[in-house]
């Protein structure tokens, strides 16, 4: 019997996808959760009049399934001043008119759309919220952030710690609990940060496969996706891990944001040579040796240690149609994530990736590096030091949120300025605002 021709990368990649819910994507692509930073004090609600701009793009661009930026379930705590929140009163008008206007722009064109619900723990730093300022942020234990470093912050020692499986407690629950109130077709992801399973103190890799193995087998889950790196795991192993992989592997592709530049011509597929593009795989795989039947989503990856030198090359996550197509086809995943991709280039799957005008040597995203790169160094505080390019991207969504497009050429330095100035515009006509409210009013005014 003759085998059934083998698909191409571009065939491979525009697969659709059905989801345990029943939920049908139409590719394999997915647009990644980054925060927009876009949502606006008092009650942070979806920023429509950005989003009619940010989300239209994305929704033109045939991603088979967009997530939101994070929205914070609590608005006293927040992981960035601007991330969207369900309040307590979302579901009231005028704020629910909101929330269905944004699904409507994200799902024009047939893109599914689904919300990253989230809570920033530990990390939601004062100002970020509206909480009194002695407010502490709630977490699982009382451990401060360690500047640089990964701590093992779970040291509870009742039922949600102390234990692999206590530690567990507050995942099940979750799952459970959001079931119970939303069960199929409601589509429902988890995503776990494979670097958590390999820093320093962090979980092991034993525990983090542990975890998966109960989300992929519960029942409840629609895909999980696994994801690298944290605002704290700028010296986690994984960095040292993907360096040498690199190195070994792909030393000849060039570079991505923060190297001298990205890949000139993609990759080809081989089966005897694995193209690895998102270097966090080796986890995945182990993943994938449970053949589970829940989908997979590989995505992104963490940004660099903020001494990283213009001589050091980093990958972060997918870059190439060929990249992406070999890894749904060796079963690694069957989801690919696209998170800084999507900012610089919104339009890449409908424009390169799912293109077949666009040759393989040539699907690959634009370079971009991430420049000023050293203004991160002069930074004592190595977390906000490391947390600096984030920024980029942050700039860049403002812009497309904007009507404007991204630009890939801002640096670091720059970016910190506009924001500091935009900050001031903004302080400075709130003041002004509060001074004319302040005004008594004139006679002539009130007979008017």
């Amino acid at each position: 019997m003759e085998e059934p021709p083998k698909l191409t990368a571009t065939e491979l990649i525009a697969q659709p996808l059905t989801l345990p819910c029943g939920l049908v994507l139409p590719n394999r692509l997915v647009k990644c959760p980054m925060q927009e930073t876009l949502a606006v004090e008092p009650f942070y609600d979806p920023p429509i009049d950005k989003f009619e701009n940010l989300y239209a793009q994305w929704a033109d661009a045939d991603y088979g399934l967009i997530i939101t930026g994070q929205v914070q379930i609590d608005i006293r705590y927040l992981s960035i001043k601007g991330d969207v929140v369900c309040h307590e009163h979302s579901l009231k008008e005028p704020h629910f008119s909101k929330w269905k206007r944004w699904a409507k722009i994200a799902q024009a064109r047939g893109s599914p759309c689904i919300v990253q619900l989230a809570h920033p723990g530990r990390m939601s730093p004062a100002g970020a919220g509206n909480r009194p300022a002695d407010m502490m942020p709630i977490c699982p234990s009382s451990v401060p952030v360690k500047l640089g470093d990964t701590p093992h912050t779970n040291q509870r020692t009742d039922d949600y710690g102390g234990s692999p499986e206590k530690r567990l407690t507050l995942l099940k629950r979750l799952v459970r609990e959001i079931r119970e109130v939303c069960p199929p077709p409601y589509c429902l992801s988890v995503k776990l940060n494979s670097a958590d399973y390999m820093a320093n103190g962090g979980l092991s890799q034993e525990e983090g496969l542990d975890q998966v193995k109960w989300l992929v087998e519960c029942g409840m889950v629609d895909f999980v996706e696994i994801s690298g790196g944290n605002a704290e795991q700028t010296s986690s192993k994984l960095h040292s891990l993907f360096a040498r992989s690199f190195h070994r592997e792909r030393a000849d592709e060039g570079l991505d944001s923060f190297g001298t530049k990205t890949i000139d011509k993609a990759p080809q597929i081989s089966e005897s040579t694995r193209i690895r593009e998102a270097y966090f795989t080796e986890f995945a795989e182990k993943v994938q040796a449970m053949q589970s039947k829940v989908p997979i989503q590989l995505s992104g990856g963490p940004s660099p240690p903020a001494h990283t030198t213009m001589k050091t090359k980093y990958l972060p996550g997918f870059r190439s149609r060929t990249g992406m197509a070999d890894a749904i086809d060796s079963g690694v995943c069957q989801l690919i994530g696209l998170g800084r991709t999507a900012v610089l280039d919104p339009d890449i799957p409908r424009a390169v990736l799912l293109n077949p005008s666009v040759p393989d040597d040539a699907a690959f995203a634009q370079s971009h590096i991430v420049r000023g790169q050293w203004f991160a160094n002069m930074i004592p505080v190595k977390v906000v030091g490391a947390g600096l390019a984030i920024q980029f991207f942050y700039y860049n969504m403002r812009r497309l949120g904007n009507g404007l497009k991204s630009s890939p050429n801002a640096s670091i330095p720059f970016v910190i300025f506009e924001s500091v100035l935009e900050t001031f515009r903004s302080g400075l006509s709130q003041t002004f605002g509060r001074i004319l409210q302040s005004m008594p009013v004139s006679r002539a005014a009130k007979s008017d």
